[in-house]
């Protein structure tokens, strides 16, 4: 099946998924207006893949189909070249602001695919598990999310001492046709406008929790699996005052599994908690592309500060070029660590090629993140607390005064109030807070990384050259006293 265009990405979200909301079941997400603009979003992203405009940065020749850049396990550096212009592509489409576009799981894909090279050896028959959904998922050209967290437990006990142990997503049950799982994962972005969903805990399982330790992946419509969403930011919102919130807002959910039935020829672990402890291994290519859509987002933040501040004639002060080039340094500093990440790059023991990314890298980009929402915050002001928007214009009574009162330095009324609704957005509104909490949390809390950088950093060569310093200061001593 070639790549698919934006009208079958919508039809195959009219398949009887369970989605709720406020306590009220949608039937179809395609025509809710709490998805609907990020779903035309995707639509249309789906649809350039054809456009011979930007056919070949979305996608390539394989067995004569396209098939999209997403997809592809790289096996060398100018093969990740080319998928690093496709993940630019999508983010510069979305402003940086999706995290969990299509694009990401994908590389999650590839991740265990390549990490099929591990599972074989605990297990053959899950390892061709995991090949086989890597070709179907990218041969249709899939949307998928995915579902770590254990959220609601008490964490001062063990996942097996829980008294409720439904609380914990775990095998409860085997049927032929797979393994019956029950409880919760949340925070499964995208999941309500996803084809599918990769279910793996965030979290090692001990060796006496094997019911817990499972990973698969299951249609979104899947029976007995519901998908509760937070609050739909743009289901009130209008177009005009929050550009980004009708656009892109992805709609975190948890997901219930209640007597869930897996195929067997979906499960890639299976009560091996020793297995299961090495997954988050197929996170590399994830990470690449988290780190390229940021810089694509900070990029965005600085366009519209540097509009706003022009517009209010404030570019030629101090106080806002240094704001401004705090922005600037940031971005600067994350395509560099990019860069060298992709000039370290390796072939994987499962034949794939990867960026060498440090955690520090990933590290500095939550800081540049946060750093990010703090300029925009003191370089804008009050200009973030949006009055007069674009669609006051309309009004016979209103927009006369609006268009006389709301232009500013800006050369039209219009450009300049959509430019605050946009600033806006991104760091006031509830699509931009909960994007900024996205950023600082997605990838674990930021402590955890810090830990794990430290015993990553295996190079003695400071320290080693501390001590040659110290212990040679005794010659130094005994040429002065000559």
């Amino acid at each position: 099946m070639p790549t698919r265009n934006g009208s079958e990405y919508i039809a195959a979200l009219r398949d009887g998924r369970e989605v709720w909301h406020a306590g009220r079941r949608i039937a179809d997400v395609t025509v809710h207006s709490g998805f609907s603009g990020t779903i035309q979003t995707l639509a249309d992203l789906y649809d350039k893949q054809h456009d011979p405009k930007f056919r070949d940065i979305m996608t390539f020749a394989l067995d004569g189909e396209r098939v999209s850049y997403s997809y592809l396990a790289p096996r060398n550096a100018e093969q990740l070249a080319h998928k690093r212009r496709n993940i630019e592509f999508w983010a510069e489409q979305t402003l940086g602001q999706m995290g969990r576009y299509p694009e990401f799981v994908a590389e999650l894909v590839i991740g265990l695919l390549d990490w099929t090279h591990v599972i074989e050896k605990t297990n053959e028959q899950w390892a061709e598990n995991a090949r086989a959904y890597y070709r179907y998922v990218s041969q249709n050209d899939l949307c998928l999310t995915h579902a770590l967290t254990d959220q609601y437990y008490d964490r001062t006990k063990r996942v097996s001492e829980q008294e409720d142990p439904d609380l914990i997503l775990h095998v409860v049950g085997e049927t032929e046709a797979g393994p019956v799982v029950r409880g919760l994962r949340t925070l499964a972005t995208l999941a309500p406008i996803s084809d599918e969903v990769l279910v793996y805990p965030n979290r090692p399982r001990d060796p006496d929790e094997p019911d817990y330790a499972i990973a698969f992946a299951i249609p979104m419509n899947t029976p007995g699996l519901k998908i509760l969403c937070r609050d739909l930011y743009a289901e009130h919102a209008d177009p005009e005052r929050y550009p980004l919130t009708t656009r892109f807002d992805e709609v975190d959910a948890a997901l219930i599994f209640d007597d869930v039935v897996v195929p067997w020829e979906r499960v890639f672990v299976y009560k091996d908690p020793q297995l299961l402890s090495g997954i988050n291994y197929i996170h590399t290519w994830g990470q690449y592309s988290t780190m390229l859509r940021l810089v694509t987002k900070l990029e965005a933040f600085l366009g519209v500060a540097q509009l706003l501040t022009q517009y209010a004639k404030r570019q030629s002060t101090a106080a806002a070029q240094l704001l401004l080039s705090s922005l600037m340094q940031d971005i600067e500093i994350l395509r560099s660590c990019i860069r060298v990440g992709e000039l370290r790059g390796y072939l994987s023991p499962g034949g794939t090629w990867a960026p060498l990314l440090s955690p520090a890298y990933r590290v500095h980009s939550i800081e540049a993140s946060d750093r990010a929402e703090r300029t925009m915050e003191g370089l804008l002001t009050s200009t973030l607390m949006l009055s007069g928007g674009a669609s006051d214009l309309a009004s016979r009574d209103l927009g006369p005064f609006v268009e006389r009162y709301f232009r500013g330095g800006a050369p039209d009324t219009k450009e300049h109030l959509r430019l605050m609704a946009l600033a806006a957005d991104m760091v006031m509104s509830p699509f931009g807070k909960r994007s900024q909490l996205y950023e600082r949390l997605q990838s674990g809390e930021v402590d955890r990384m810090r830990l794990r950088l430290y015993g990553q950093h295996k190079d003695p060569a400071p320290a080693e050259r501390i001590l040659r310093f110290v212990k040679g200061l005794d010659d130094g001593l005994r040429t002065s006293r000559e």
